[in-house]
């Protein structure tokens, strides 16, 4: 419900005219604005960025994801202009890139499918950019991120302070919260933010540290439980459990309940002998709505205030529709966005990849021979030419499978005979093509990653908009200073 002044205001323009001027703003502040620190090979970081990033949408934000559109060209197309646009604007180097037109594609056809009523968290861990989070949540109108790590939350918080809405998306120790609130003690403009996040506590002895550590410092805590609805990764395994926490939180006084997190992940590799993922879904639902009818019975007044239950993933979220009858109010997910190599088995066959690896040619040798026996790949290329050309890479070895340009082959020297040379390390590698193949030094080879979350392999993201490079993005990067 819209209560400030401020609202009142937007309130003269319709939902689609907001939300344009807003993406449109915000394509002004993160792409133009990173531009000119992009094509000079740096990068603001996240506190020297801070004060330039739009307003983030408000929690109870309307999704907007149904008006976005861009076009997504075939693959021969878009691998040409980011091989044109790395060759004039990043010659000589590695990138770890995203399309934002393919992003915006994703989200349109992701914000379809999820019903009316669920909640939209984007996941840090799988869209690892401070500043890639940014642009998705303003285009998506949400402030929900699910964090990972305790470098996460401190960047998220950081940039955004308290307009970001944090779930935690694993357990977080107490350290990892002291370490957190310690930080944002001297650099909060206000009241620390860390109090705001959805720290995500798993056992009675984890919620009876959090409560020791809000009693001492005097400060109330946000915690959501992690129930096992099935997965049996962590949580509360049955009422016993569940009641436990709920208990300490009553009593504390400090601990503010704030909801369920239950992942549901083993949903698609239930076995088919023991069930269905359709049926196993549905059991799903009923032990989330078990655990919340327990929660609800003994402690009524925890559960006055609205409160998220999320669950969900990028392979269980065209599950969440209008049609289902579910306590879950939202959902995160992140890999669908990006649409990876490992997640090409989702039923919506219209994503497409968002994200890739790329690495330029170094030398081009022709003809291709190797040691120790020098005319072994010659006379392999008198029967295919597949053999005929060596391409060596700046890196090499990426999380990912060669995607682009077709027709590239392993060397037979990588069949693990000791006596031959193996050569497809992180930072060098090559190839084998025949003598035809439109590939020169300077081009890029690309890769397409397993798993979205190998972006960070790399500092920094190349952005690109419409087959161009219009920005670089820094990274989440693993590994905590001390305080």
């Amino acid at each position: 419900m819209k209560t400030t002044e401020e609202d009142a205001k937007q309130d003269q323009f319709g939902p689609t005219d907001r939300s344009r001027r807003r993406l449109l703003g915000t394509s002004a502040a993160l792409l133009g604005g990173s531009l000119t620190g992009a094509i000079s090979g740096r990068s603001a970081t996240a506190q020297e960025s801070s004060a330039a990033g739009p307003a983030l949408p408000s929690f109870d934000a309307r999704r907007c994801t149904d008006q976005l559109s861009a076009r997504v060209g075939p693959e021969q197309e878009r691998f040409g202009a980011w091989n044109d646009a790395l060759r004039a604007s990043a010659a000589g180097r590695e990138s770890a890139f995203v399309d934002l037109d393919a992003v915006d594609h994703n989200l349109r056809l992701v914000g379809a499918k999820l019903g009316s009523n669920i909640g939209l968290r984007l996941c840090a861990k799988s869209l690892p950019s401070v500043q890639l989070l940014e642009y998705m949540m303003v285009a998506a109108c949400t402030n929900r991120i699910m964090a990972f790590s305790e470098g996460m939350v401190r960047d998220l918080l950081l940039r955004f302070g308290s307009d970001v809405d944090i779930l935690l998306g694993r357990p977080a120790t107490v350290d990892a919260l002291a370490r957190t609130f310690a930080t944002l003690d001297g650099l909060a403009d206000g009241p620390n933010p860390t109090g705001t996040v959805r720290w995500l506590v798993d056992s009675p002895q984890r919620m009876h540290q959090f409560a020791e550590f809000a009693a001492k410092r005097r400060e109330r805590i946000n915690v959501s439980l992690e129930i096992d609805v099935g997965l049996h990764r962590g949580g509360a395994r049955n009422a016993e459990q569940l009641l436990a926490m709920l208990a300490i939180i009553d009593a504390s006084g400090l601990i503010r309940f704030s909801g369920f997190m239950g992942y549901e992940g083993h949903v698609p590799f239930v076995p088919l002998d023991r069930s269905t993922p359709a049926a196993e879904f549905a059991a799903v639902q009923r032990r989330y709505a078990e655990f919340l009818r327990v929660g609800r019975e003994a402690y009524p007044a925890l559960f006055d205030e609205p409160l998220v239950y999320n669950s969900g993933g990028s392979r269980t979220y065209h599950y969440y529709t209008d049609d289902l009858d579910s306590p879950v109010n939202e959902v995160a997910l992140g890999s669908a966005f990006f649409y990876p190599s490992n997640f090409h088995n989702l039923p919506d066959t219209e994503l497409r990849t968002a994200t890739f690896f790329a690495t330029p040619v170094l030398k081009r040798l022709d003809p291709a021979e190797t040691y120790p026996d020098a005319d072994m790949l010659p006379a392999l290329a008198a029967e295919d030419s597949d053999f005929q050309v060596w391409y060596t890479m700046v890196a090499g070895g990426s999380p990912g499978e060669q995607h682009f340009p077709q027709g590239l082959v392993n060397s037979p020297t990588s069949s693990g005979d000791p006596s031959r040379i193996v050569n497809m390390l992180p930072n060098q590698g090559r190839w084998l093509g025949a003598r035809e193949m439109p590939l020169e030094e300077g081009d890029f080879i690309f890769y397409q990653p397993w798993e979205a979350d190998a972006v960070r392999w790399l500092a920094y993201l190349d952005v690109f908009r419409g087959g161009q490079l219009v920005a670089q993005w820094p990274t989440f990067q693993p590994g905590i200073r001390l305080v």
